[in-house]
Order: structure tokens, then sequence, then C-alpha cells
């Protein structure tokens, strides 16, 4: 009789915790009910790289992570190759954050690249969700207008279950977590210690970094993060004819199509050993990409040219390698501008 009456009494709590948030939240964090199922972003694309098109008139513009920004030197590049070139590194993106760079910034600006070149790796260019959600939202953000449905539809609504899409829209606890989330992050973070010892905002981001910014390993950092990435060795990501339809890669293909824009495809080496199944997704990616004369594939994934020796770590060149690999993208470039 106890644990059935403790067990009502838990429903009880539940259900006006929920009726009590389903009136509150959406008035508090002013969210329409029922709630969309199109993530929030904030008006305005971020304008930095807009400016830096259009000031250094590029014929090559690169994309990617922090692979791009660790293992290309735009000057080498430049240097080598002969031509102008502009880097767009975002260190930790995802290919929804290569879809909105050249959707709202490279196709936005008033100078139009001859050539858009894309670093990858693995799988990242058929998984949509990839570094999406969290932190990695907010740098989706600098790049997204108020309104990206492709985005919002690739990235997130077709990975959602029927029980997440019913309670993102009708639950609030849940389709408010974000915004509850970073309430309690800045309540933890800044109010209590400036309630308790009146260090404020900027006290305590420096008391933060002085305590904990010299101790990050960059390089282990970097390894905990692909790690984490494991996402992109599963064996469903690895059937390329299943998972292509629903990426970004067409629409990457499509915009560079329709503004004349040759699409290069850089897939970069890995310091350590991938599954057999990748060799199969490799091949029918390359007989894809095939199929279409304004895109070209530079696979250094197995080139014999790298080894460990110019690797901080699995993914992350050192300086050596940042420049040997420079020098030989300069190569590709110096041939593709020839044709």
């Amino acid at each position: 009789m106890a644990s059935k009456t403790l067990f009502q009494r838990s429903l009880l709590v539940l259900g006006l915790l929920l009726l009590t948030s389903g009136v509150t939240l959406p008035g508090y964090y002013n969210l329409p009910y029922p709630a969309p199922l199109d993530p929030r972003f904030e008006a305005g694309v971020k304008q930095e790289h807009v400016v830096g098109i259009e000031e250094s008139r590029p014929d090559f513009v690169l994309i990617g992570d922090s692979v791009l920004y660790e293992g290309v030197d735009p000057t080498i590049l430049s240097q080598e190759s002969g031509a102008a070139v502009y880097s767009i590194p975002v260190p930790g993106s995802g290919t929804a954050a290569w879809y909105l760079v050249l959707k709202n910034v490279i196709l936005e600006s008033s100078h139009r690249p001859r050539y858009v070149v894309i670093l990858f790796r693995n799988t990242m260019l058929t998984v949509p969700q990839y570094r999406t959600t969290g932190r990695y939202f907010e740098l989706l953000d600098d790049y997204a207008t108020r309104n990206e449905p492709l985005l919002a539809q690739l990235a997130f609504i077709q990975q959602m279950s029927p029980a997440e899409k019913f309670a993102a829209r009708y639950i609030p606890l849940y389709s408010a977590r974000l915004e509850i989330r970073e309430d309690l992050d800045n309540l933890l973070r800044y109010k209590i210690p400036n309630v308790l010892t009146g260090c404020d905002r900027a006290c305590v981001d420096e008391s933060v970094g002085a305590m904990f910014g010299r101790e990050v390993n960059l390089s282990a950092l970097n390894q905990r993060m692909e790690d984490a990435a494991q996402t992109l060795y599963d064996p469903a990501e690895m059937n390329f004819e299943k998972q292509v339809a629903g990426s970004f890669l067409p629409h990457l293909i499509e915009l560079t199509r329709q503004n004349g824009v040759t699409l290069i495809l850089v897939r970069t080496k890995i310091i350590h050993n991938e599954p057999l199944e990748l060799e199969e997704y490799n091949a029918a990616l390359e007989a894809y990409l095939g199929g279409y004369e304004h895109v070209t594939l530079l696979d250094y994934s197995t080139d014999p040219r790298f080894s460990q020796a110019e690797y901080v770590d699995s993914l992350h060149m050192n300086a050596d390698g940042r420049k040997k690999f420079s020098k030989i993208l300069a190569g590709e470039f110096r041939e593709i501008l020839s044709r």
C-alpha cells in the first residue's frame, strides 16, 4: 500500500509540474504554444567573412573545421598556387555549418569566387546532424538567418522520433530546455558568486581563465572530441546510398552549380585505422560525385606522403605537416586553374 501511495503521489507531483510549467514557461520565455519544431535562430548573419571576401576578392574560398585551421596555411597556398585564397575555418563545425557558410556568406558576398573548397573526413558529408546541438548550436547561429527550413529539416526534425516531436511541440518543460539550462548556468556561474563574494561576470570569467586556461591540453581535447564523434562510424552512417538524399551534400552541389562555382571536396587523412566498411562508402561517394561536371574530389585519405610525424593527434597537423599539405594543395590548385 505504501509503495502504491508513493507512486500515486509521484505521478501527482509530476502532473502538477508539467501543468505549472506548461502555463508559466511559454510566457516567461516568450515561446509560442504549440512550439514549432524549427530551431530558433537570432536574426543576422556574422559579416566578418562577407567583408573579408569582398575585400580580398579570392579565386578560392576554403571551408572546414579545425582540420582546415591547423592544416592549411592560406599564405603559402596563395603564394605557391599564384591564386588569391580566403579561408573560413569554423572549429567544431560539420556540414550544417558549411551549408550555412556557403549559402549565407560566400554566395551573399558581392564577389563570387570561382572555386569553393570544403575539407572533410570519413562520413561527415552525409551526417547532417553532426555537431549541431549543445554548444555547436551557437556556432550555427553565427551563420544562420532567422528562417532556415532546410537546416531545420535535415539537421533537426528528421532526426527526431515521434515522441520527441510531440514533447518539443506540446511539453514546454522540454521545448524550453535550452533556455532553462542557460538560466541555470548563469545562476551557478555568475549570480551566486556575485552574491557570495561580490565577483561580477568579468571577475568570474577572468578567474576561470586564470585557473584553467593554462591547463588545457589542446591535442587531448581535440582527440576527446573526435572520440565523441564515433557516430560518424555508425554502420547506418556508412551506407552512402541511404544517407546521401537526407544530407546537405546534394544541396551544396546544387548551390554551387546554380551560382557558377566549382566545388572542390578535399578528403583529409586521419592517422588511425578506419573501419573497412568505409572503403565501400568512399567508393560510392566518388562514383556519386563523378556525375557532376563542376565537382572535383581530391582524396588524401591514404596519401603515403603524410605520416604520424606531421600530426599532433589523429586529425590535426603540426607546423611541418601544415606546410607540406599547403604546398601539395597549391599544386592541385595550379593544375585546376590551368584547365
